[in-house]
């Protein structure tokens, strides 16, 4: 028994001593901790019977002898049960539905198993006192994946109060920096993909456009542009940067079409430009009169788009009304849209119902002088309920501002229509 007691102390003796001579973190003060078994960053990862999936990744890779070096590296690892739920969840699973690595084809896992690792540096994450070391901050990094291929995304890493989480993950890191002659290896409890995620589009600069207007189309993930389409047509563009293109309006443009950007990496969401119907666009599609004031339909003195406008002189109280030709249906428009330039301020009622005139059936707007203004009315804000059938054919537009504009005030009138 005494024996066996003498085995154990001296056991916890021998523990003890590992344990404080790996504790001297400031003694290899070129790493910022001290080196861990005295292994690589490779041999950490070998040795590490948690990371066995990532282990295999860079063997079917045929990147040992990449990683294998004396080279500085960060490694950021996912655990093998962190690894496995990627796999399954990618579709790489065998026909017992286990996950197989195997089946990832050869480029795609270089890729992935590149993209994480960092090289040419000796990061740590925890911060030690009175220790000077390289460590991790929050920021974007290239891998060695992106040394590969320019157009994956960096890594993005975020380190606050010494809790790592890479690649936009909500995911903790499990554990701190492992360290070794060479570098730091980093668990994830995520997987990091650089690929670029599908196109957005978030913004046109223009509501309004004819064929042959170049356009700016704004939004994100603009990697390997492959087409721009206004509908079922092919336009002409340049991929400015990831951001940003320049796209040409096609000549079969009528007044509204719905734009994709496709690249390499998916499809984007469309985004609508111009209005389903134009019911003024150069001409009025239809007829129209109104009182107090002259009306010239097709006015050449002032136009937001094309070559005529409605130049009608706004008397206090004068009104103008527009019938359509086609009979519109209320629900199948969200907003009444028009374009309009005051020389005054003042203020306009608009209304779709045919009862002229009635401001409960309308909404009113204030116009900014001197300039065109885009307005954009929702349909809800015009009262469908009262229409009949929820049908309507006529637009009244009647200047609203309490006669405080003066007689030689006039409203250029250009664009009308619904989207």
């Amino acid at each position: 028994m005494k024996n066996i007691y003498s085995k154990i102390k001296h056991i916890a003796l021998s523990v003890f001593l590992v344990v404080a001579a790996s504790s001297c973190d400031n003694e290899i003060e070129d790493i910022g901790g001290a080196q861990q078994n005295y292994n690589t960053a490779y041999g950490l990862i070998q040795a590490n019977s948690n990371l066995t999936t990532f282990t295999k990744a860079i063997k079917l890779a045929g990147l040992e002898s990449t990683l294998n070096t004396p080279d500085n590296y960060t490694y950021f690892v996912p655990n093998d049960a962190t690894f496995d739920a990627y796999l399954v969840a990618s579709g790489y699973v065998n026909e017992l539905g286990y996950p197989d690595i195997t089946l990832v084809p050869v480029e795609d896992l270089k890729q992935l198993v590149l993209s994480h690792v960092i090289k040419g540096v000796k990061k740590r994450v925890g911060k030690l006192a009175g220790v000077e070391a390289d460590y991790l901050e929050t920021g974007d990094y290239a891998t060695m994946a992106n040394a590969v291929n320019s157009d994956l995304y960096l890594l993005s890493i975020n380190v606050t109060n010494g809790v790592l989480k890479v690649n936009g993950s909500d995911k903790e890191a499990p554990g701190l920096d492992y360290y070794g002659t060479n570098g730091f290896v980093n668990v994830l409890s995520n997987v990091i993909e650089l690929t670029p995620p599908a196109p957005v589009i978030s913004g046109l600069s223009q509501v309004l456009a004819s064929p042959g207007d170049v356009i700016t189309i704004t939004g994100q993930n603009f990697v390997k542009v492959k087409s721009v389409k206004f509908g079922s047509t092919e336009a002409t563009f340049t991929a400015v940067s990831k951001t940003e293109i320049k796209a040409t309006v096609p000549a079969d443009f009528d007044s509204y079409a719905l734009i994709v950007v496709e690249t390499e990496f998916g499809v984007s969401a469309p985004s609508g430009i111009g209005l389903k119907y134009l019911l003024y666009e150069d001409s009025l599609k239809g007829w129209g009169w109104g009182w107090g004031g002259d009306i010239t339909w097709e006015s050449t003195e002032k136009v937001s788009r094309g070559t005529n406008a409605i130049k009608k002189v706004a008397e206090a109280w004068s009104g103008l009304f527009m019938h359509s030709d086609l009979l519109l249906h209320a629900t199948d428009y969200q907003f009444v849209k028009m374009s309009i330039f005051p020389t005054e301020s003042t203020k306009i009622m608009v209304t779709i119902n045919s009862d002229t005139g009635d401001s409960a059936k309308g909404t009113t707007v204030t116009l900014v002088p001197g300039q065109w203004n885009n307005i954009s009315i929702p349909i809800s804000a015009l009262h469908p309920e009262l229409l009949t059938d929820g049908n309507f054919d006529s637009v009244f537009i009647q200047e609203f501002s309490g006669g405080t504009i003066t007689p030689s005030s006039i409203l250029y009138i250009d664009d009308i229509g619904f989207l």
